[in-house]
């Protein structure tokens, strides 16, 4: 597996990320071994809060969020995907698939950090990745947000009498240009997307990771992998993560905004089949993209604490 890493010195001066690199050794499922880069902030005796983006972001995402946190007590950990951010990458398409990322995810979070009793935020394929390391360690688990992601799923053995999934025809047209696209300037994507106005030193934030095309890979993969085909294998996989979730009640809030055009109605996708995320209703931000943190950072932070603290047993 030929892998790449991108220089440190990307990733000096950029614009509200002062947080010190830290790093865990994954294994790559070919005998060898990739770098994951986490941000790991506040107390460490706190408990942790485990943050996990989603494409075409990186831990910078949470770069507002994770103040929030630390300043409240809480160790804020905001992890890189692999193949995203500091995280090594792997060169190829066929490196990536969602099994690995949670597999990655899971040596990194469960066997690596040892997390108990963590509270975790997951947003777009975070939720995909994340839930499914939540329902395989349950009990490492104190509660989930889950923001603008969904959970699609086809069950096994299930006869597929119409191919395309409904409701993809933007999904599917994304696919292709980025089938042809190398050089694919996600953080351009990022940009367009928000409805605040996006600096150019936020948005040289986002493009750090990638100094050349080799490094959009993952995020290309990504979106390769978006589940507009009911043949995808990612869809069994988390239909049998989300039969494991169906005893998970556990706090679960589903924290969206009102402006996502990727995943809007992405919570009905647990809420009826998770305990804990159907004992409560979702909160829909005002004015928010797909990438809420960028349009209303502030509100999210104070949902997520009052969120943490209800859970405490701390007054707002």
């Amino acid at each position: 597996m030929q892998v790449l890493r991108t220089p440190d010195a990307r990733f000096e001066g950029l614009t509200d990320y002062p947080f010190a690199p830290h790093y865990v050794m994954v294994p790559d499922g070919e005998g060898g071994t990739l770098r994951m880069h986490y941000v790991d902030e506040g107390p460490s005796e706190g408990q942790p809060v485990v943050m996990i983006h989603g494409n075409p972001t990186w831990s910078y995402m949470w770069r507002s969020l994770i103040p929030v946190l630390s300043r409240a007590g809480y160790r804020a950990i905001a992890i890189d995907m692999i193949g995203m951010g500091r995280s090594d990458k792997p060169a190829a398409l066929e490196d990536y698939s969602i099994d690995r990322h949670a597999t990655w995810l899971e040596a990194a979070l469960i066997d690596g950090l040892d997390l108990k009793d963590a509270h975790f935020i997951l947003h777009d394929w975070g939720g995909i990745t994340g839930l499914r390391v939540v329902a395989s360690h349950p009990d490492r688990v104190a509660s989930v947000v889950c923001s603008n992601t969904g959970f699609p799923t086809w069950e096994p053995g299930k006869e597929i009498t119409e191919m395309n999934r409904p409701g993809t025809e933007f999904l599917r047209a994304f696919q292709n240009t980025i089938c042809e696209m190398q050089d694919w300037p996600h953080w351009e994507q990022v940009a367009s997307v928000v409805l605040s106005d996006m600096s150019d030193a936020v948005k040289a934030g986002f493009a750090a990771p990638c100094p050349a095309p080799a490094y959009v890979v993952a995020n290309r993969k990504f979106a390769l992998m978006l589940p507009t085909r009911n043949d995808n294998p990612m869809l069994e996989g988390n239909w049998h993560a989300l039969q494991r979730l169906t005893s998970f009640d556990k706090p679960f809030l589903c924290l969206y905004s009102d402006r996502d055009i990727v995943a809007p109605d992405g919570h009905r996708s647990v809420r009826g089949v998770i305990p804990g995320a159907a004992a409560r209703e979702p909160v829909i931000l005002e004015g928010g993209s797909h990438f809420l943190l960028e349009d209303v950072p502030e509100a999210y932070g104070q949902e997520v604490l009052t969120f943490l603290r209800e859970q405490a047993g701390v007054e707002p």
